[in-house]
């Protein structure tokens, strides 16, 4: 019988992971599909991974922080984070994960080190969140800056960085900035503010070089795609779900058919 998997979220317009993860299947010749699941309440999500069964679920927005409750048990790092994106459904309980934060430090660390440099987190969603905890576990000294001040704080406090009003955010001395709000069409940091040598990374992956990675390649910063997040929490998904070796370059060739742009 056919193992089925999927990603969970609300709109949930695009996304690139059951290309990943069914090319994956295919390669290591698993009778397994990969599907995408458009629910619109949290509980009807449960009830679905449940039902269907799902054996392994990707958790997107808006659900990595309210699904929890629901949950059997939640992995010590996603505690921390206070987000989960991977749930595993063991014989019927489900088990919550977070595999954002390693898809955050393999993506930057292909191209820095983290330890001691100074880096800014733009928002304060379960991205942020993920973010911070990486850099904090790397070393990293944190700034971190949203359009809601009182969160920005909350996620200052929980991961000892600062915590930077959103209008002075390019005021803060950094090396590092990483977009994880879902401003697309704005630039989500002043581009007279992009400096040549800095790291820009974005969570956002449509499209995989997004207006303001663009304009860091045009100041000389080295850029990060969120496709390279992607590719990284999701080959720790496929190994949360199947406990086997995840065959990354395929699953990465799978992600690059969609874009010409890397």
């Amino acid at each position: 019988m056919t193992k089925r998997y999927g990603i969970i979220g609300y709109p949930l317009s695009f996304t690139l992971s059951p290309k990943m993860h069914n090319r994956a299947f295919s390669h290591l010749g698993i009778d397994a599909l990969y599907e995408t699941f458009r629910v619109k309440d949290v509980r009807e999500a449960i009830k679905l991974i449940k039902e269907t069964p799902l054996l392994g679920v990707s958790v997107t927005m808006p659900y990595k922080e309210s699904v929890m409750e629901f949950l059997d048990e939640i992995d010590e790092v996603a505690q921390k984070i206070g987000a989960v994106n991977t749930i595993l459904n063991h014989e019927g309980r489900l088990y919550g994960f977070n595999t954002d934060w390693i898809g955050v430090v393999r993506a930057l660390k292909e191209v820095t080190p983290l330890e001691g440099k100074r880096v800014l987190v733009l928002g304060a969603g379960g991205g942020a969140r993920a973010a911070c905890y990486a850099f904090k576990k790397e070393g990293a000294i944190i700034g971190i800056s949203s359009r809601t001040f009182e969160k920005t704080q909350k996620l200052a406090f929980s991961f000892d960085g600062e915590a930077i009003e959103w209008e002075k955010r390019h005021k803060w001395d950094c090396e590092v900035v990483i977009n994880a709000t879902p401003l697309l069409n704005e630039m989500p940091f002043p581009k007279e503010s992009i400096k040549e040598g800095m790291v820009l990374m974005d969570m956002v992956y449509n499209p995989p070089i997004t207006p303001f990675l663009e304009e860091g390649r045009k100041k000389g910063a080295k850029v990060v795609s969120g496709l390279r997040m992607l590719l990284f929490q999701g080959v720790k998904q496929f190994e949360i779900w199947l406990d086997m070796k995840a065959p990354e370059e395929v699953m990465w060739e799978a992600l690059k058919e969609v874009t010409s742009s890397l």
